[in-house]
């Protein structure tokens, strides 16, 4: 592998996007300089442990898709750390009439779920002789959905799925973004059903036996913001304010930046800016930059707050025994969904307790995010004395409120991608990294923050 000499690159934003990319831009030689404004890294990414529970104030999993991502982890130094979720975790919820029902994993479970009614699992059936879309329109989640799958499975499963996803909002969300899978399956096939069972034929006859895993790490997702910024050593550069970002004419960067205690004007060889897509408004960028990024400022983000409860286990009636329940809108609840996160993963929670993470907000109900944690605390526990039985006090409680927690891939969103993709074509030392572009998953964040930093390395060659 060719090393970057006397190459020096910087990153603005220390988010895990951001964090990955620096590592992997230093293992390649450059000479990394990350900018964080806040007074520590991680961004939405944060671990919190009290009293043998623990709490994580976003994300609590990396969904795995292939092996890059624990290729990464073992390189890091992390593969020790990797925890698999438990067996019951395949299990999931969606509520219909007030309680949790599971969610059919086959065609026998499929015939007798409560979760759809009779004439909606009689619709779903029908999915494979519904024509496919135009390629060149570009329908919502909700549209789509309803016109292959039938009104009553987008409403009691698509419309939860987008609300744990997302926060987001079925009738804004696109299709081709927001939920590609289906989008291409159709396109391909001519049937996501029918293409579902094709693909897993065609990848087992390539060779391709991968199957997806979800995981944590022992310590939490905390740790591997801990270990990322801490291979970066003094390069990590926290409380940071960005002073001017301007192009040079010789396709270098020019960036002035400081802290309480520095002060720093350089050149730089490449430049990847890892914020989210509101704060990218506020940096300082030269005209040609800024002009070519105003696109960005287009996108909405929904604000979430997850607010984590430790209950005695007598004092929960249902039994736990999945990875969660997602709400849909037509349910009368506010939150989003409760995750069984002790169900999950191991150490979440003392012997005889358990823990539930809560989501309140997104664009179902924004206005509920913001509120104080007295307020959400009677709306949380309302909530789940309904949805799973629980009786007692939280012995243990933690709430984190992101105000710009998850971008949202509405209609005219590839517009959007078209001028992120101009800009880094006009600029051939940029790249622009986040939740925004590729997929909103840690694990979607973390490969694709690679693979920019494999280009940016590629063209400075």
């Amino acid at each position: 592998m060719a090393r970057m000499e006397n190459k020096k690159a910087i990153v603005i934003g220390a988010g895990v996007s951001g964090l990955s990319a620096a590592w992997e831009l230093k293992k390649k030689g450059f000479e990394v300089t990350v900018l964080e404004r806040r007074d520590a890294p991680g961004g939405v990414i944060r671990t919190f442990e009290s009293g043998g529970f623990r709490a994580e104030s976003g994300t609590n999993s990396v969904m795995v898709t292939g092996p890059r991502l624990l290729e990464f982890f073992e390189e890091i130094g992390l593969g020790a750390e990797v925890e698999r979720s438990k067996p019951a975790a395949k299990k999931r919820f969606f509520v219909r009439s007030g309680k949790p029902r599971p969610v059919p994993s086959g065609p026998f479970s499929l015939l007798f779920t409560r979760l759809f009614s009779l004439f909606g699992k009689l619709r779903l059936l029908m999915e494979p002789f519904v024509g496919r879309s135009d390629p060149e329109s570009e329908p919502s989640v909700e549209e789509f959905a309803e016109r292959r799958l039938g009104k009553d499975v987008s409403d009691y499963a698509i419309n939860p799925f987008m609300a744990g996803v997302y926060g987001g909002d079925p009738k804004r969300l696109s299709i081709k973004y927001a939920f590609a899978p289906f989008w291409n399956l159709e396109q391909k096939y001519g049937s996501i059903i029918l293409g579902a069972i094709k693909s897993m034929k065609e990848k087992k006859a390539s060779g391709d036996v991968f199957r997806p895993v979800m995981v944590s790490f022992k310590g939490g997702m905390g740790t591997l913001i801990k270990k990322l910024a801490g291979d970066l050593g003094d390069g990590l550069k926290t409380s940071a304010r960005v002073i001017s970002v301007d192009s040079t004419a010789d396709g270098r960067w020019e960036v002035s930046w400081g802290t309480d205690g520095e002060d720093c004007c350089d050149a730089y060889d490449a430049l990847a800016i890892a914020v989210p897509a509101p704060d990218i408004a506020s940096l300082p960028l030269g005209g040609a930059l800024s002009a070519a990024l105003a696109p960005l400022s287009k996108i909405e983000y929904a604000p979430v707050a997850t607010y984590s409860m430790g209950f005695r286990r007598a004092d929960i009636a249902h039994r736990l025994d999945g990875f969660g329940a997602l709400v849909p809108a037509r349910e009368d609840f506010s939150i989003l969904g409760s995750l069984f996160v002790s169900s999950i993963f191991e150490g979440r929670a003392p012997e005889g307790f358990a823990t539930l993470t809560n989501y309140v907000g997104g664009m179902r109900r924004p206005e509920l995010a913001p509120l104080p944690q007295d307020e959400m605390r009677k709306i949380v526990l309302g909530d789940l004395k309904r949805l799973l039985g629980v009786s007692g006090e939280p012995v243990f409680e933690k709430m984190f409120f992101w105000k710009h927690a998850i971008p949202q891939y509405n209609l005219g969103y590839g517009g959007i991608m078209e001028a992120a993709d101009a800009a880094e074509a006009a600029f051939s030392s940029l790249a622009l990294i986040g939740s925004y572009r590729g997929g909103v998953g840690v694990g979607s964040c973390v490969e694709n923050a690679l693979r920019a930093a494999d280009a940016l390395a590629a063209k400075n060659r």
